[in-house]
């Protein structure tokens, strides 16, 4: 049996794949010059700020931010978006590819 730490792992282990391919520095331009950043792909849209002056940013920081190996304002952005009533809703990568599924495959040979 899988601990609750472990499923909240897993689930940001699958998202962080599926989103980026685990790559801290991916960035992907959208048509309307937005941006989706980071390892989770969080959107410029309405989370963080880049070159758009009057977009939002919920989660307080710029979107260079969210490309930091070291993924500490990444994690606290994420916690922000899934506490939002659309949850982990809010990646398609999650609802096609983790929501609903065994993610314990993702660790299977691994010592807990």
């Amino acid at each position: 049996m899988i601990s609750a730490l472990w499923g909240a792992l897993l689930i940001r282990v699958c998202l962080a794949y599926f989103t980026s391919g685990f790559n801290t520095a991916a960035v992907d331009h959208e048509a309307d010059g937005s941006t989706n950043n980071g390892i989770f792909q969080i959107s410029s849209r309405r989370w963080c700020r880049n070159l758009t002056p009057n977009a939002p940013n919920m989660c307080g920081m710029y979107c260079s931010d969210l490309l930091n190996p070291n993924l500490k304002d990444t994690v606290i952005c994420a916690m922000k978006i899934t506490q939002e009533p659309q949850g982990l809703g809010y990646w398609e990568a999650w609802r096609h590819h983790c929501q609903g599924k065994d993610l314990t495959d993702w660790v299977d040979g691994c010592d807990f």
